[in-house]
């Protein structure tokens, strides 16, 4: 969706802002009728204090399992009443679960983002707690004419006709003679739009929705693969493939749920993004500063009432989960990463925020329902792999302006998939005399930035991520060269420095973010979400909310689950008080 060039993006936009574009990016994507429930699904829930009265929870223990943004947000609400906070975070040395934020130098100017790197503007969840914590934002550049597409040895421009790639590469694949003549966008968009716009919109409501039951059209499309829907809509296998390099995120998903694409579609996530100034990780350091404050300034209505500070308690793994028999209480049993000590620890209730990929392997007694424990079991994780290098030259932003690439992404067939580029330019990078780069000695293009080398999901991620790490970089380099027409070893002497992830082989995640296969939204949707042991452990994270791989599902569930714990808190307290 090309709407960025349709409208000048505001540094931190204003509510109304948000709005404003969230019409036009669905003017363009062709459902404007979804604007008012969009702003009811995808803002934050009521403020809990309009549940229990501030002070009213002070003494129920709380323990919540990982230190994300889902983690984080939940404890951020919950002692707005005075409830007893402990958290448990695996990591030791830093903050912010999937949001992560590689800082190559002390003034924390270069930086590369190895999780969490863009915001759109629908989310508004997210963007609450971003001028809740007065955080600056600028765009993020999604798409620019000046990127590249290499697929098959072949060079194309990213421009928003389509013609250079029809050009360059369409004779490399079998396409039909309606294919070889539509720009390869219309391609997509008939493709995957046609039968989403299908849908009557109260219904697809469902998408952002955890139910029990979903209606006959959304679970039927939900039962299919995007590569059937594809099929089905009359896409060649030829332009499936084409497609998979043009869109390698798209081909990585190939086989997952069409019910992921169309909550996508419906969201307009890809119009409209926005960065964090000074890396994503400040909206979860934003939280932690607040939550260890004595008098976090975000409280400021709450004046005069007693704010306990929150247990942060790193580098300790949760084990287990276990209901006892007396009391109705839940124990948790950690181990001390460091010293490899075990303890436990007894609470009220308990908010479990950590991927289901991580806690399949923690010891759960007695079982969650069946439900639960095979969702836990069963629902999918997509493979990424994310690699920043620290550049001593800009070398992309070389050249007339044409050439020139700043932000945006390019993409290749190669395993590295995609290449991203930094949306601010060097102080120089506008001088250019006669279609020739001029050096400077205070400034030039030879300024120092990171690119964020290799970003690439599924099959891509694994075998590209579990190459020797030195095997990996090597590889990374080459591609890069490849893509960007640059002589081989020439990066060799421009990479001073490099950060690479794997999310499968990070402790605590052991995959990049949940993303359904077909059916496993009505399968396993409403069981995710549901409270467990007597409505005494609840469950958020982007793995319980329908925004998978986003921010604003970590912030959302966790907003949720801090307020069903009110509400049954409140129930209790009103019989207490009868008595």
């Amino acid at each position: 969706m090309d709407t960025d060039k349709k409208f000048k993006q505001p540094n931190n936009p204003t509510d109304e802002e948000r709005h404003r574009m969230m019409k036009i990016a669905l003017e363009e994507a062709n459902h404007p009728e979804d604007y008012e429930n969009l702003l009811e699904l995808l803002n934050p829930p009521k403020d809990i204090t309009t549940i229990v009265e501030p002070d009213r929870c002070e003494g129920i223990k709380i323990g919540i399992i990982g230190g994300g943004l889902a983690g984080l947000s939940s404890a951020f609400e919950l002692r707005k009443l005075g409830f007893d906070i402990t958290i448990f975070e695996t990591e030791d040395r830093r903050i912010g679960g999937r949001v992560y934020t590689h800082y190559f130098d002390r003034d924390k100017k270069l930086y590369g983002e190895l999780g969490a790197m863009r915001i759109p503007a629908s989310h508004g969840t997210t963007w609450h707690y971003i001028n809740l914590f007065g955080l600056d934002t600028i765009p993020f550049v999604q798409n620019n004419e000046n990127t590249l597409i290499y697929i098959r040895g072949k060079h194309a421009r990213n421009d928003p006709q389509g013609l250079s790639v029809m050009k360059n590469i369409y004779p490399e694949f079998n396409l039909t003679e309606m294919e070889r003549s539509s720009p390869w966008q219309k391609i997509v968009g008939n493709a995957l739009a046609t039968p989403f716009l299908k849908v009557d919109p109260e219904l697809r409501k469902e998408l952002l929705q955890n139910k029990e039951h979903y209606s006959t059209p959304i679970r039927a499309l939900g039962s299919y693969s995007i590569r059937e829907v594809m099929k089905k809509m009359g896409v060649s296998e030829g332009a499936i493939e084409m497609i998979s390099g043009i869109i390698p995120f798209l081909g990585a998903f190939y086989n997952n749920s069409y019910s992921e694409n169309m909550q996508e579609e419906y969201t307009v996530d890809s119009a409209f993004r926005y960065a964090i100034v000074g890396g994503a990780v400040n909206l979860p350091l934003a939280f932690y500063r607040s939550l260890m404050s004595k008098t976090p300034k975000e409280y400021s209505e709450l004046k005069n009432k007693n704010i306990k500070r929150v247990s942060w308690r790193c580098g300790k793994t949760v084990t287990g989960i276990y209901k006892e028999d007396i009391g109705n209480k839940v124990t948790l049993k950690y181990i001390d990463e460091r010293s490899a000590e075990v303890g436990k620890q007894i609470f009220d209730f308990v908010i479990c925020t950590i991927p289901f990929s991580s806690l399949r392997n923690v010891e759960v007694k007695p079982y969650f329902t069946p439900e639960k424990m095979q969702s836990i079991k069963e629902v999918y994780y997509v493979s990424s792999q994310k690699t920043v290098f620290m550049c001593n030259e800009r070398f992309w932003e070389v050249g007339d302006a044409k050439n020139r690439i700043v932000g945006g992404g390019s993409s290749t067939d190669l395993p590295i998939q995609t290449i991203w580029y930094p949306c601010c330019p060097s102080v120089d990078s506008n001088i250019v005399l006669n279609n020739k780069r001029v050096v400077s000695k205070k400034h030039s293009f030879y300024d120092a930035g990171v690119l964020l080398a290799s970003y690439n999901l599924g099959q891509d991620a694994l075998r590209l991520g579990n190459l020797p790490e030195k095997t990996r970089i090597e590889n990374i380099k080459r591609q890069v060269e490849l893509v960007h027409r640059l002589k081989p070893g020439y990066l060799d002497s421009v990479v001073d420095d490099y950060k690479s992830v794997l999310w499968d082989s990070e402790k605590g995640f052991y995959g990049g973010f949940c993303y359904f296969m077909p059916e496993q939204q009505q399968l396993f949707s409403a069981a995710m979400i549901k409270p467990e042991y007597d409505n005494r452990v609840y469950f958020a994270g982007e793995h319980i909310g329908l925004a998978h791989g986003w921010i604003e599902a970590s912030v959302n569930t966790g907003m949720k689950a801090a307020n069903a714990i009110a509400e049954y808190c409140k129930n209790i307290l009103v019989s207490h008080d009868d008595i």
